[in-house]
């Protein structure tokens, strides 16, 4: 009962958001939802997930520092039939369109969007991308709040990722919180590899839609000893850096396994995520040659 106050607001936001679902293209239901129908909803997520059937997998709010902070966030969703994903869908709304800007927080975005306020026809930051397996091509579209009023409504952009592969140019992507993942040891890599250009620290899976967009050509995350990768944090950006272009294994090589449960089990060391097959394999080198002289 001492939740109760909190159920009330999620099923009047969850009803505020249905009745403005005629944006997308959906029809709003009839009749508002009750508190049991949310309920019912919300523990249809108890899927454990495994190598037979078709599920999805849904992050909510992937980045959830980066979210309460005003900074980068995502919200993912991913379609997994037989232990493989074949749809995935990343929405970033901090987004920004122009590159340059991800090197800063986002708050400095907006300040410098209030002292110069774009053009009400410029798509200038938040997006939705979308992949499906097989398809050769990942594709980016503004997010509804783009739409209204404006000439861009159902632009479609192609994604493709860089053709960067020179490790003294390409820039690469880690996770802001070193509880997830060791800069020390990325640092080591980048090192090794010959990176001159300062980590891009990302939150969530933005860093996956930096990769298929083009604006970073490598992410790594080395976790902690003990720390397991969940799905849902991967599932959705895995797929559409493939399908734009780009390669993810872990640091063995290896494609993820997402028919193991809720969990990346068996994932050695690390992920890598980069922009091109010539690159992943100087990044998987250079991984190799730090590993026997770090801590993890």
């Amino acid at each position: 009962m001492d939740g109760i106050h909190v159920l009330q607001r999620v099923v009047e936001a969850v009803n505020e958001c249905l009745s403005e679902c005629a944006v997308v293209g959906i029809p709003p239901p009839k009749h508002p939802l009750g508190t049991i129908d949310v309920l019912k909803v919300i523990n249809k997520g108890s899927a454990q997930g495994g190598p037979k059937g078709k599920f999805w997998v849904l992050d909510p709010v992937d980045g959830t520092l980066g979210f309460v902070r005003g900074d980068q966030y995502a919200v993912a969703l991913a379609l997994i039939a037989d232990g493989e994903v074949v749809l995935g869908v990343l929405g970033c709304p901090n987004f920004p369109m122009k590159k340059v800007w991800l090197n800063y927080h986002h708050r400095y975005y907006r300040l410098a969007s209030k002292l110069h306020p774009p053009s009400s026809d410029l798509w200038h930051k938040g997006f939705v991308l979308i992949a499906k397996k097989g398809a050769g091509q990942a594709w980016m579209e503004p997010l509804a709040w783009n739409l209204q009023g404006s000439h861009i409504v159902k632009i479609f952009k192609a994604v493709k990722v860089s053709l960067i592969d020179d490790p003294a140019e390409a820039t690469f992507c880690e996770p802001v919180e070193k509880a997830n993942s060791s800069h020390s040891f990325t640092a080591g890599v980048a090192d090794s590899l010959g990176l001159r250009k300062h980590p891009l620290r990302v939150y969530s899976m933005a860093k996956y839609a930096a990769i298929a967009r083009g604006d970073a050509e490598i992410f790594m995350k080395f976790a902690k000893a003990g720390y397991k990768e969940k799905i849902w944090d991967h599932a959705a950006g895995v797929l559409i850096v493939q399908e734009a272009g780009g390669v993810v294994t872990d640091a063995g090589g290896q494609p993820l396994d997402f028919s193991k449960g809720r969990y990346l089990e068996g994932l050695d060391r690390g992920i890598i995520a980069s922009s091109g097959k010539r690159l992943h394999e100087k990044l998987l080198a250079a991984v190799e040659e730090s590993w026997d002289s770090s801590s993890l």
